[in-house]
């Protein structure tokens, strides 16, 4: 097995030299959001659409040391009744702790509510979303126009004080052992403007006691265009001081979270797209800090942990809604195969326990 040092050799050039790696992975601090002991500091992102319960336990036995919910809607979660058919989105398992609550919304008087709501079932930290960029979160008030009625996710970046009242409402409405954190993008664009607001929220988020603040590094008009700017982050967490600051953005590989940890100085990495369909990033990482063999999952390894996570679906879900799910990630394992244009092509197909069961024996051969 190749060894983690070697393979930088073998990856695109550092950020920081070879010589520097060692050194600099000897002074990671472990993660600390608010009184919680976070550990490692490379995290699971909310994953609207994946980080459900069987994602984010997977997520953990495979060296996660905190994860966050799929974003919820605000009124979503206050109109949320206790029934089998949904119950699964507010579950917290044992082994999950700590887990964040990821919250989005419009409207800053249901952020409280709601808020609480997910303390009642469980989530250790609620974390609001200031940072999707995806067209739906910026719809229109009733009266046609944008603005607290109809504005969530990133495109509060736009609008300061209702950005600083959301974040009072929650930080007032849940205990105060409860960390209560933020997600942002660097701004909704490049402009002065931009920049200026970002930073009032930032600094304001922290005088209403926020305990930990996500960056991405791209902003709301980039959606997930073009490169997230390293420096960016570099220059937030210089000016954030011992505030605790974690970085977002192309954390595909081991190597990248290592790289933006080494080099924009955060405190944190938040791995978001890099995890789904490899859970293994959160092991790679801490392996190649360590400078330990970097661990490469083989087809027994990729099919143990298929198997797992189906196991986890299916006990959280109906059968059919267990079977979309499994496919939709089984597409996104498809990548680690071998032959992975092939794969991918079998499970997207699969419709039955029975087709999903003959694609694991014909592709993920035991023995």
């Amino acid at each position: 097995m190749t060894n983690a040092i070697s393979l930088i050799d073998e990856l695109p050039p550092p950020i920081r030299t070879k010589a520097d790696l060692p050194f600099a992975t000897s002074q990671l601090r472990p993660l600390r959001i608010g009184d919680l002991e976070i550990g490692f500091p490379v995290v699971q992102a909310a994953l609207s659409g994946y980080s459900d319960g069987p994602m984010r336990i997977v997520a953990r036995r495979l060296g996660a040391t905190y994860t966050l919910a799929e974003v919820m809607i605000d009124r979503f979660v206050l109109d949320l009744k206790d029934r089998s058919r949904t119950r699964r989105h507010l579950q917290v398992t044992d082994e999950e702790h700590p887990v964040g609550g990821q919250l989005m919304g419009a409207d800053p008087e249901h952020f409280g509510p709601a808020a609480r709501k997910l303390v009642a079932a469980g989530f250790d930290v609620i974390d609001i979303n200031f940072g999707c960029p995806v067209k739906s979160a910026a719809g229109k008030s009733a009266a046609g126009k944008s603005g607290s009625g109809g504005c969530r996710g990133g495109f509060h970046l736009g609008q300061p004080d209702v950005a600083l009242e959301i974040v009072s409402r929650v930080r007032d409405a849940v205990p105060s052992a409860i960390p209560v954190t933020l997600k942002m993008r660097r701004g909704i664009d490049d402009t002065e403007g931009s920049r200026e607001d970002f930073f009032r929220i930032l600094d304001g988020a922290f005088a209403r006691g926020v305990a930990a603040i996500t960056v991405h590094g791209r902003t709301v008009a980039q959606k997930y265009n073009g490169p997230s700017n390293w420096d960016f982050l570099r220059e937030v967490k210089q000016h954030a001081g011992p505030r605790t600051i974690l970085g977002s953005g192309d954390l595909f590989t081991a190597r990248a979270c290592l790289d933006m940890l080494l080099y924009a100085g955060v405190d944190g990495v938040s791995v978001a797209r890099g995890a789904i369909g490899n859970p293994w990033i959160f092991g790679q990482v801490k392996a190649l800090a360590a400078g330990w063999p970097l661990p490469c999952p083989d087809i027994a390894e990729q099919r143990r942990v298929l198997e797992m996570q189906f196991e986890l679906c299916w006990a959280h879900d109906k059968p059919a809604g267990a079977m979309s799910t499994m496919r939709m990630f089984a597409i996104k394992f498809a990548r680690m195969h071998p032959r992975h244009a092939e794969v991918r092509n079998a499970f997207a197909v699969v419709r039955s326990l029975e087709e999903w069961n003959r694609v694991l024996e014909q592709w993920y051969p035991v023995g």
